[in-house]
């Protein structure tokens, strides 16, 4: 059974700005998505769509720049080389939230915003798990990366999501949906107490930050959870064979059923079952 994530829907105040933003800085390419019509835009990204939902002048529904909140922090890109893409991002005077830096785990990272706070990262090379639960996930992902060449193009890699607890997160999405753990990474020098827990969710990756420190409740754990002209994250679509059969079997792992009619997960990320694709 198919529950891979699909796409991720983003709000934006002004659609034509968005698109320019995406696809001059991420060479992202538009395509016809499926479900479409007036202030909508799908961009592909390899495996993994963005669809782009024109919002009007909303806000962020209280989501902050502070990965101890829980529910959705941020996308992310592979790309073939982290300084290269990073001169485009500065060059267009986009500002960085976190520059150009060699990270725990082996990787390049880089952290910037869109136009309307969606926050992005770029990463290059792959990772080098602290422990590692699935050999032949990690090797697959070192094989992708010696592989890509300098200059390719951004492709959707992960997203990444603040959890209350790890073992209330893998009863979700491991033992629930069933994506497999592929290793985690401590961050030994944050006095947070930072684990990120990876799992592979179809063709991308699902990056659960878990902390010893207290995290703070997600915005967007009431309902509904995503407000009518609300930027930025807005949900993360799962295409599952049953959405109606799925959307009961996560109920009871502990989703609850927002006003709008989104799944919301243990943490208040909001969740969008589709059909299979």
């Amino acid at each position: 059974m198919s529950r891979d994530i699909r796409h991720v829907e983003i709000g934006v105040a002004d659609l034509a700005r968005s698109l320019d933003f995406y696809r001059s800085l991420l060479d992202l390419a538009e395509v016809e998505g499926p479900a479409g019509g007036a202030g909508v835009a799908w961009l592909t990204a390899g495996p993994v769509l963005l669809k782009l939902v024109e919002t009007g002048d909303g806000d962020l529904g209280g989501w902050v720049n502070d990965d101890l909140q829980r529910g959705i922090r941020h996308i992310g890109f592979k790309v073939g080389d982290v300084d290269l893409r990073a001169e485009r991002v500065r060059d267009a005077g986009v500002p960085f939230t976190l520059p150009p830096l060699d990270a725990v785990g082996g990787v390049r990272i880089a952290f910037f915003q869109d136009p309307d706070g969606t926050h992005l990262e770029i990463t290059d090379n792959y990772l080098r798990y602290h422990r590692v639960a699935s050999p032949e996930l990690a090797e697959r992902e070192r094989l992708a990366t010696l592989s890509r060449p300098r200059t390719a193009p951004p492709v959707f890699d992960h997203v990444a999501v603040t959890s209350g607890g790890l073992d209330a997160a893998l009863a979700f999405y491991r033992d629930t949906l069933g994506y497999e753990v592929i290793g985690q990474i401590t961050l030994d020098d944050d006095p947070r107490g930072f684990l990120i827990t990876y799992l592979l969710a179809g063709p991308a990756v699902l990056e659960v930050f878990t902390f010893t420190s207290a995290t703070t409740p997600s915005p967007w754990a009431a309902a509904p959870a995503v407000g009518p002209g609300r930027r930025g994250f807005r949900h993360v679509a799962v295409a599952v064979d049953d959405p109606e059969k799925e959307a009961g079997r996560l109920v009871a792992s502990g989703a609850r059923v927002a006003a709008d009619g989104l799944l919301v997960d243990p943490d208040g990320v909001p969740l969008a079952l589709t059909g299979p694709v």
